[in-house]
């Protein structure tokens, strides 16, 4: 389906893939509401969407919070009509071991990641849900939902798996009118490096950059690429949309890594789905109905 005269709303929408998301949709006569936590960065990347000739709004929003979450959606329906395409993108990294990892640090990157993905997808979800409308949820996660492609960022990697798993859960309890997503990039050239100077205080205030992960994002894929590649998977109806062909080396490694275990610990036998929680549930509702 061509995503074409529909409009958008894209959170983390100020940079990085996000900003190549507003512009792959841009192109395509979408408008465009974009959302960052930077004033300075979402009025940007808006300007570069009104100059391709479609209409665009920036919106500043902390997406770890739900109700301003809320207010982004009225904003936009109350702007635009209505809505059919959100980008779930907003996210921050933060290096380290997990075992010197503060609670703080958890809080910050999960309140981001996870519960601002969540966030999301319940306030836009719901209403998308709620209409006949051809739908599109785009959740961001990354190469690390699929394994562990090096070790320095177990915070990131943990709430990008958590993001699979939401997403997974999620697209099974949408009607067939909204379409989900899953987006899983490899390195693509963003500021998540230096995510830190917009930590709130409460939550352990801005931090300096980390200069190793400047210099590799800095030959990361362009956005605008990255962008259109992801829009291109979801106009196919792609639910897992991968932009980095090595990525699938970390996918292999956990699926070997797990049927290996498997044929070691528990081969499969006559009689091994007696356990399956489906047919559990099918036997305990047979037994429980008059």
């Amino acid at each position: 389906m061509h995503l074409t005269d529909k409009t958008a709303v894209v959170t983390g929408g100020g940079s990085g893939l996000g900003m190549g998301l507003c512009m792959a949709l841009a192109r395509r006569g979408n408008a465009v509401v974009v959302a960052d936590i930077e004033e300075e960065a979402a009025h940007r990347t808006a300007a570069e969407v009104a100059a391709l000739g479609v209409e665009s709004l920036a919106f500043v929003c902390d997406v770890s919070d739900h109700d301003a979450v809320g207010v982004l959606a009225d904003t936009a329906w109350s702007r635009f009509g209505s809505v059919e395409i959100l980008c779930n993108n907003a996210g921050v990294s933060l290096g380290g071991r997990l075992v010197e990892a503060r609670p703080e640090d958890f809080d910050w990157v999960f309140g981001v990641n996870v519960k601002g993905m969540l966030n999301g997808s319940q306030v836009f979800g719901s209403r998308f849900a709620a209409t006949d409308a051809n739908c599109f949820i785009v959740n961001t996660a990354s190469e690390h939902s699929l394994g562990v492609p090096h070790v320095g960022a177990g915070l990131y990697t943990a709430s990008k798996h958590a993001v699979m798993g939401l997403t997974d859960v999620l697209r099974r309890e949408m009607p067939h009118n909204v379409q989900v997503s899953l987006a899983c990039p490899g390195i693509v050239s963003s500021r998540i490096h230096d995510a830190t100077r917009n930590r709130p205080s409460g939550l352990g205030g801005p931090g300096e950059p980390n200069r190793l992960a400047q210099a590799v994002l800095a030959m990361g894929m362009d956005p605008l690429e990255a962008g259109e590649h992801v829009v291109v998977g979801v106009e196919d109806g792609e639910y897992m949309i991968f932009t980095h062909s090595h990525s699938r080396e970390y996918a292999d490694e956990r699926y070997r890594e797990i049927s290996q275990a498997f044929e070691r610990q528990a081969p499969r036998v006559p009689g091994d789905e007696r356990y399956k929680v489906a047919n559990l549930v099918r036997e305990a509702r047979a037994t429980a109905e008059p």
